[in-house]
């Protein structure tokens, strides 16, 4: 396959900054030209375009191009033969400044294919002027490593199939290349939500593991123990996680923790403290028990925004039928545009 993949990885960060060979091992350079690296290795045509020479040594220059992979400057001229382009590229606008200008040039039944850089469903709802007139044919999927390219962790990617709504912003044909060349690396190929495929494969996993090891154990507590019924447990479980993250999307992390008031969390929650094993409470009112000085400081100078603490799904339920699906679709797709803004 022809594979281009767009940012070749900040190496600074990863070898200096993160300290990625002292703390997980592998071999630099990591990061997107890695990935080009491998893709190479496999046996396929591989173009890295990274305009930035800076981003890589030298040696790691050498090591790139030694391994058959062809270095570009010019974004568009890379994505004309790529049936898969890869963007490895920085979270947010740059990317979607990336996927307008070579979503023209890719060959038709192209794939662009995100890594941790926004969730692919956004990805499509940015470009869905040009993929619904022009370019029906691109499909929009993930291709994420869900770990750092180059180190031992990296033995999978993450690729987002039929979103939890039903969409399909990909054929089965396109994702299928995608899971062929992550095996073709020697990767484990894993085909989720392309909605979901952000929480469970970005820099994020570390929030949605804890939350879900929060989530399982008040479950078994509340079913098992307290015998509370199933759905008065789940509404339990809804109404603190579109807390949590209203208040994060109004007020952000600071703000939360004032409304939240840590203290008062701690005190609540010690009262669900009802199996010996309960290792994830234990561990979270640890942590909460002995915040710094700065956190508290902060948490203290932070203002709590007006926040409408209102179920997502409810919501939009109540949107299709007062202003029809079609509106009530253009205003969701709004609403998680702005959330990458």
């Amino acid at each position: 396959m022809n594979i281009t993949v767009y940012g070749a990885g900040n190496q600074d960060l990863y070898v200096n900054q993160l300290q990625l060979p002292e703390r997980y091992g592998g071999n630099s350079p990591y990061g997107g030209s890695r990935m080009a690296i491998e893709y190479a290795r496999a046996g396929h045509d591989v173009y890295l375009a990274e305009p930035d020479r800076n981003m890589l040594s030298k040696d790691h220059w050498k090591i790139v191009e030694d391994s058959g992979v062809t270095v570009a400057s010019n974004d568009a001229e890379a994505a004309e033969d790529a049936e898969i382009a890869v963007l490895f590229t920085p979270f947010g606008k740059q990317t979607f400044n990336i996927a307008k200008q070579i979503v023209y040039h890719l060959p038709e039944e192209g794939i662009i294919a995100n890594t941790c850089t926004v969730s692919p469903l956004v990805l499509y709802y940015v470009l869905e002027k040009e993929l619904r007139k022009d370019r029906k044919d691109v499909g929009i999927t993930s291709l994420h490593p869900a770990a750092v390219p180059g180190t031992p962790q990296h033995g999978h990617y993450v690729i987002g199939g039929r979103s939890s709504n039903n969409m399909d912003i990909a054929t089965e044909e396109q994702i299928r290349k995608c899971v062929e060349l992550a095996e073709s690396c020697k990767k484990d190929a894993y085909v989720v939500p392309a909605d979901v495929s952000s929480a469970v494969a970005d820099m994020g996993s570390l929030v949605t593991a804890v939350t879900l090891s929060g989530v399982l154990d008040y479950y078994k507590v509340g079913t098992e123990i307290i015998k509370a019924p199933e759905e008065m447990v789940e509404k339990q479980i809804l109404m603190t996680l579109q807390t949590v993250a209203s208040l994060v999307e109004s007020s952000g992390v600071y703000g939360m923790l004032k409304a939240i008031n840590p203290d008062l969390l701690v005190k609540s929650a010690k009262s669900m403290h009802l199996l010996e094993e309960q290792e994830e409470l234990d561990a979270a009112l640890n942590k909460l028990s002995v915040l710094g000085p700065e956190i508290l400081e902060r948490t203290d100078k932070s203002a709590v925004k007006p926040t409408n603490l209102v179920a997502a799904q409810a919501l939009a339920r109540e949107l299709q039928n007062l202003m029809g699906e079609v509106a009530a679709e253009g205003t969701i797709r709004r609403c998680m545009r702005k959330m990458f803004e």
